[in-house]
């Protein structure tokens, strides 16, 4: 092999090794980990959404408030990948003088899906179920559970009524 061929073969192995690498970044609009999708309900009324006024959401346990307070009929919340379970703290009129607290577990089967090299896995969450821990003065009246399935944040996993 002479010089110009040398370096012509060189030049070709440094091209298709650092030229010609897979992209990895994850694209936009890859499905990732779905949040838990909640609505309220009212209880005279079942087929009405009805806002909570002033409500605030944390994870039991921790100081810091994930959301509110702020009024809304949805929120759409994490749940744990690293457990079966997550318990969230769910404060109405938050801030004044009707403050009332109720803590609501909910259990589920993680499953890791494998996406693709650039966006890692996503955890599907399986045989999904909620518990409202009762005590004296209760505003989440009930539950029901429309999906035991969080796959994807399109429509409502769970409907209390308050």
């Amino acid at each position: 092999m002479n010089r110009f061929q040398k370096w012509l073969f060189l030049a070709g192995f440094i091209f298709l090794t650092l030229g010609c690498q897979r992209d990895d970044i994850c694209p936009e609009g890859t499905e990732t980990t779905s949040l838990l999708v909640i609505e309220f309900y009212d209880p005279l009324d079942p087929t009405r959404l009805k806002a909570v006024p002033n409500l605030m959401v944390r994870a039991s346990g921790k100081e810091e408030i994930l959301m509110g307070p702020t009024t809304v009929n949805t929120v759409s919340l994490p749940l744990r990948t690293d457990e079966n379970f997550t318990e969230y703290i769910f404060t109405i009129n938050s801030g004044s003088e009707e403050e009332n607290a109720d803590t609501v577990t909910f259990t589920y089967s993680p499953d890791l899906e494998y996406l693709n090299r650039a966006c890692g896995y996503k955890v599907n969450y399986n045989s999904l179920d909620v518990a409202i821990h009762e005590d004296e003065n209760n505003w989440i009246l009930s539950e029901t559970i429309i999906q035991e399935s969080v796959e994807n944040e399109t429509e409502a996993h769970i409907y209390f009524t308050h």
